[in-house]
């Protein structure tokens, strides 16, 4: 259903909804009680000055959150969320927080048409997705007593920094699908008499190595040598390109195919003795979109049918998991059917997703132990919406744990340039909002770095990492979940 309404009409909403008005009396009469909670959303700071909201409007997730508003509600002669978009980024330039009351005052619109039935979608998506949060908290605190004792041994040792000096030797690699070489970055191990697998990191999209050399330092320090990729095309120089009007908007699907051949050929490179490591063997580990990939190369190909469940999911209000998006992308796209082998010793995940391409439990076979990482703020990749999810589609390793760090976000693991996370006036390109960063990121890096030491270290000696609950470390509570524990609190 939908019907015209005036602004200030619905400005009145916040002000007077105990009040006897004409539309009020209409939408209490209709039974559109749930509309009246739309004053909750009305004054809602949607963009601030600061973080990466322009980065995102202009981007492929950007036009189509944009054009699905454009459907909820409408304006006329607003193809598509143009005017929204430009009238957006208008109050961005001169005020630090902008609502939806503010673009809809803005806009040179005096009328516009609601539909209902979407307004009544998002707010119960939304809704649904703050009480699965909450739901999961208490299912955590509510797990059956697991043995107190603190996991890790020698923390002290690990995290210690005698790294100062350690620099990365800076790679290019000639592969076939690309006209320049693969940019890599390559931290040598340096502990003697060591022979660890090597560790291949890719980031997240838009995402830069510079950011998570936190990983490479530490890890190459405790003995395992890590490589860094840079998959140009969908890293962070793409996206500042495409921000300083240089180049097209990173992010059509064959990004997809790029970021896959790229860790096909370095881990051939690898093989072949090009990286100086004798041990053939490698270890995985992504953030975000680079666990995607991670997950793409080594186990199986989208189960059949993403097409349809990518129509039925994306009815949705995209903002509810813009994850969901990314992985429609792939429907549009033939995976190279690629030779894996069997020397994959783990794989590691920050804030995974990939709900649409494996939906079933046990539908993603990979056989070397997996650990994810996540936590209970990600607004990107929802714990319950994605990662609990892609956790239980992998076939059963018994070695396989979850880490969820409670107040961790999507950005947690994003090592930034500027210790003051209130202002951050770095060089990144996400320049990540506090609300975005969620509670403590040094402190959860450390916390993760902890858990990714201790959990190779624990299968090599061929068994699992501790399984414990309600820890607090670093002024974070935090769980070790198995297999068992994860079907405990998951509804899937």
């Amino acid at each position: 259903m939908t019907i015209p309404i005036k602004i200030d009409q619905l400005s009145k909403i916040i002000t007077s909804e105990a009040d006897s008005t004409e539309l009020m009396d209409w939408l209490k009469g209709n039974r559109f009680q749930k509309i009246l909670e739309l004053s909750k959303y009305l004054e809602f700071p949607l963009f601030k000055e600061g973080d990466f909201s322009k980065q995102v409007l202009r981007s492929w997730l950007g036009r189509k959150v944009l054009s699905e508003m454009s459907n909820t509600i409408i304006i006329p002669n607003d193809k598509n969320g143009v005017l929204v978009l430009n009238t957006i980024e208008n109050l961005l330039d001169s005020n630090s927080k902008v609502s939806t009351l503010d673009i809809l005052k803005t806009l040179p619109n005096q009328e516009i048409t609601l539909d209902f039935d979407n307004l009544i979608l998002i707010i119960s998506s939304w809704k649904k997705k703050l009480a699965e949060q909450q739901n999961l908290v208490s299912k955590l605190n509510s797990l059956e007593e697991i043995d107190k004792t603190f996991p890790f041994k020698h923390t002290k040792e690990l995290v210690k920094d005698k790294d100062i000096d350690i620099k990365p030797i800076k790679i290019q690699l000639k592969v076939d699908h690309r006209d320049k070489p693969l940019s890599i970055e390559l931290w040598k191990s340096k502990k003697q008499n060591f022979d660890k697998e090597i560790i291949i990191f890719m980031p997240g999209f838009g995402g830069d190595i510079e950011n998570f050399r936190w990983l490479g330092s530490k890890l190459s320090n405790n003995g395992w040598p890590i490589l860094f990729i840079e998959h140009d095309g969908s890293d962070s120089d793409a996206l500042k390109s495409f921000m300083d009007g240089d180049s097209a908007l990173p992010g059509g699907a064959d990004f997809y195919l790029y970021r896959i051949k790229d860790l096909n050929a370095v881990i051939n490179a690898h093989k072949n003795g090009y990286f100086g490591e004798n041990n053939e063997s490698y270890i995985l580990m992504g953030h975000s979109l680079g666990s995607l990939i991670a997950f793409l190369h080594e186990g199986s190909d989208p189960i059949e049918g993403l097409n349809l469940r990518c129509d039925k999911a994306l009815k949705d209000f995209a903002l509810t998991n813009l994850s969901k998006l990314l992985q429609c992308q792939l429907s549009e796209l033939s995976l190279p059917k690629l030779r894996r082998s069997n020397r994959l010793k783990a794989l590691i995940g920050f804030n995974t997703f990939g709900s649409l391409i494996w939906p079933n439990k046990k539908s993603l076979d990979i056989n070397a132990p997996v650990l994810l990482i996540g936590g209970t703020y990600d607004l990107i990749t929802p714990i319950t919406g994605e990662q609990l999810k892609v956790f239980s589609s992998i076939t059963g390793n018994s070695l396989n744990r979850f880490l969820i760090i409670e107040g961790a976000s999507h950005f947690s693991p994003i090592r930034v340039k500027n210790k003051n996370f209130k202002k951050i006036y770095s060089d990144d390109v996400f320049k990540i909002n506090e609300t975005f960063i969620g509670h403590y990121p040094n402190d959860v890096q450390n916390l993760a770095l902890e858990v990714i030491i201790q959990f190779l270290n624990d299968i090599d000696n061929k068994k699992g990492l501790k399984v414990v609950k309600n820890q607090d470390k670093y002024n974070l509570k935090f769980h070790i979940l198995d297999n068992q524990r994860v079907r405990d609190i998951s509804s899937f």
